[in-house]
């Protein structure tokens, strides 16, 4: 069959423009050599078919049945790779194939089984464009996987939509997925970001990214320090291990005794956005505190005011802007600790030298501690604790914002599959989509 080798750039932008190159194509009548070519199955001829509707549910589904016979007489033996001819017995077998004209489409072909000459020994014949002792054709199964991994649809739906049961798709899914994680080439890492996320019943997980290449590495069961230097032990060599020079993490002592005991050379750095999330804390609980216990006047004025407090200033309307000043007039503890959380803040944001950085956390430091407020007192001890890791953030501006949106990624797609009961199906599916796939 004639195909055009270089179509107008109008025919591939406005499809309805093929109506001017019909001339130039070699039209034939349809013939079953035309559905075979069609089908694109090797080694397979199309003889038979029938169109079957099916009612189930009171919704009628329509069904295309090929009907294929060989059209090679021969196979290879997978013992010692010499050709065998004419097979001595044959099963008939209906398999899934991709559909034909919005209509479910099913092959019907005789699956052969072979004698060796030389091996003396039979063997079931190994067709290209599918599995042994699969249920559908290469093409349809790597459809099912698209759909999951590329349109973001739950299994169930893919299911319902193609006809199938949610083990088979779920079982279709593991296979691609464990073919395309397994056969990563893993790159060097230089800078690791670890972090955990909450799967619900006080279960958690932990997450490893590469922050240079912005895509998650691993999926580990639970966040416990052993779990992370078991991973780093066995799954990265002792030059991998020596390659990474930066480990970003939030505050959990754990991951920091992991990365010191395992990676010595490696700088680790407390995540910026993790510290300023303390101190909002800090002034957060302060609110609800005085929501519940001050004046009047305050609990009133401390009314909706959350945002407008944890917001940074800048973003703020002139409306929230307006109730933040009534605010600070009114309340004297709320206004030292909000204004020492905003120049907090803005140091963070306009000083990139460590050193200088240093100087300017060392005073705010100073009078943090002389405001003897016991929330600020509360952040000064972590921030004293985690200070070098801190400070370190300052050297190359490493932050885990990239961690914060994959566990935000993870979130829609554990609400897509309505939870995981089994961790495997998880790490799989995380892999597959956050993953350097």
């Amino acid at each position: 069959m004639k195909r055009l080798n270089a179509p107008k750039k109008s025919f591939r932008k406005d499809v309805s423009q093929a109506t001017r190159h019909v001339a130039e194509l070699d039209i034939q009548e349809v013939s079953p050599e035309t559905l075979t070519e069609l089908l694109g199955l090797p080694g397979m001829r199309v003889n038979h078919i029938a169109i079957e509707c099916v009612v189930i549910e009171e919704e009628k589904t329509e069904y295309v049945h090929l009907f294929c016979e060989h059209t090679r007489n021969i196979a290879v033996c997978p013992r010692c790779g010499k050709v065998a001819q004419s097979g001595y017995d044959a099963n008939e077998r209906s398999v899934r194939h991709l559909d034909i004209l919005g209509k479910r489409t099913v092959l019907h072909y005789k699956q052969r089984r072979f004698e060796c000459r030389m091996c003396k020994q039979p063997f079931g014949e190994n067709l290209d464009w599918i599995d042994q002792k699969r249920r559908q054709t290469l093409s349809f199964e790597y459809h099912i996987y698209e759909c999951i991994k590329n349109k973001k649809m739950p299994r169930k739906h893919v299911a319902l939509e193609e006809g199938l049961s949610e083990t088979t798709v779920l079982d279709i899914f593991n296979k691609y997925a464990q073919e395309e994680t397994g056969s990563l080439q893993r790159k060097g890492i230089r800078a690791l970001g670890v972090d955990e996320i909450h799967l619900g019943n006080q279960e958690y997980a932990l997450v490893l990214s590469d922050l240079d290449r912005n895509c998650v590495i691993a999926i580990l069961p639970d966040r416990l320090k052993a779990t992370l230097e078991r991973w780093l032990a066995e799954e990265l060599t002792k030059k991998e291990r020596n390659a990474i020079k930066i480990v970003s993490m939030d505050m959990w002592r754990p991951y920091r005794q992991a990365a010191h005991k395992m990676l010595p050379q490696a700088e680790i750095v407390a995540d910026r956005f993790h510290v300023m999330k303390q101190l909002n804390h800090q002034l957060d609980l302060l609110r609800r505190s005085l929501r519940k216990n001050g004046s009047e006047i305050v609990k009133a004025l401390l009314k909706n005011s959350r945002w407008i407090l944890l917001k940074n200033r800048d973003n703020l309307t002139a409306k929230q802007e307006a109730k933040l000043l009534l605010i600070l007039a009114t309340s004297n503890e709320i206004r030292v600790l909000y204004l020492l959380k905003e120049r907090f803040r803005i140091i963070c944001n306009k000083i990139k030298n460590k050193k200088q950085t240093e100087r300017f956390l060392k005073a705010w430091l100073w009078e943090a501690k002389a405001s003897r407020d016991s929330y600020l007192n509360r952040f000064t001890k972590t921030l004293q604790n985690w200070w070098n890791e801190f400070l370190n953030y300052f050297n190359e501006g490493i932050t885990q914002g990239f961690v914060e949106g994959i566990n935000r990624a993870i979130r829609g797609i554990m609400n897509r599959a309505f939870g995981y009961h089994v961790f495997e199906n998880f790490r799989l599916q995380i892999l597959v989509e956050c993953g350097d796939t």
